[in-house]
């Protein structure tokens, strides 16, 4: 008994693999997969496949970095211009920011939060937030909790913070907004500003966090190097004088500490009112 052939399903080379659309150049024009995809599966064909996209990620991520740290502005510029395709873009560069500051950094947030447990005379719990709490320490008869407190009641915060911190950014955007809503009076284009300047902070935080370190005195360098680096981004796509320039940077940087600060007493206080510990 003769064997049947099973038939193939083939697409015309004249056709995409990916949708069936009719090829009409290198790339599909309905979905923009190559015209070549799937059709060399060969190992040549994967290692040159495998070297064009490392190179092309890559030389975006490094060519979107190096403009992050070293040219204020210009990401934002760029995007608001509509050149888009040579750059990360701005959510996905926050989200790499702050992925890459909760792996390096001991603190939460940009403003590097640490969190202060102790006890009243009374036998209850006070929580202090701030870049060093320990200044705050053992005022009022306070007494430090235990370290299996101190680890419970810091996990929950940080899930607690984790929960609200994007909403930050949004608060910035809103305030650069009032700032300078007649020369840029679209909400969005603000917002994007805001995630370019924020991933640039996280990364700064790293830094700073490193040299606090070294010498708490130097805590404040990473405030201090955003700040700068704020006030040459807003001159650059505002082009204002500098006495306006430099005045509405210090309101958007006082904004920005106050909005962290605000965030992690609000998550503090949440965890404590749900009980804090078991």
């Amino acid at each position: 008994m003769g064997h049947r052939k099973r038939k193939q399903h083939t697409t015309p080379a004249t056709a995409c693999l990916n949708c069936g659309a009719v090829l009409s150049g290198a790339y599909c024009s309905a979905c923009g997969q190559s015209a070549h995809e799937g059709r060399e599966p060969s190992l040549g064909h994967f290692l040159h496949d495998l070297v064009h996209e490392f190179l092309h990620v890559d030389g975006k991520l490094f060519q979107t970095l190096w403009a992050l740290l070293l040219k204020p502005g210009l990401l934002t510029d760029e995007y608001w211009r509509g050149r888009m395709g040579s750059w990360i873009r701005p959510i996905r560069l926050f989200l790499v920011a702050v992925a890459i500051h909760w792996l390096a950094s001991t603190g939460v947030g940009p403003l590097n939060l640490q969190v202060l447990l102790e006890r009243e005379p009374n036998g209850e719990f006070s929580v202090s937030i701030a870049s060093e709490p320990s200044k705050m320490a053992g005022k009022n008869g306070r007494v430090p909790a235990t370290a299996a407190e101190h680890d419970e009641f810091l996990e929950k915060f940080k899930h607690r913070y984790a929960q609200i911190r994007y909403s930050s950014v949004l608060i910035f955007a809103a305030a650069s907004w009032l700032l300078y809503r007649r020369r840029q009076r679209y909400y969005v284009n603000h917002l994007v500003g805001a995630l370019h300047f924020y991933a640039l902070w996280y990364l700064v935080a790293i830094f700073g966090n490193e040299l606090m370190g070294f010498d708490a005195r130097l805590g404040g360098v990473g405030m201090l190097l955003s700040g700068l680096y704020l006030l040459l981004a807003l001159r650059r796509l505002y082009a204002e004088s500098w006495v306006r320039t430099v005045l509405k940077a210090s309101l958007l940087m006082g904004a920005l500490g106050f909005i962290e600060l605000l965030l992690g007493s609000i998550a503090a206080s949440v965890v404590a009112s749900q009980g804090g510990l078991s």
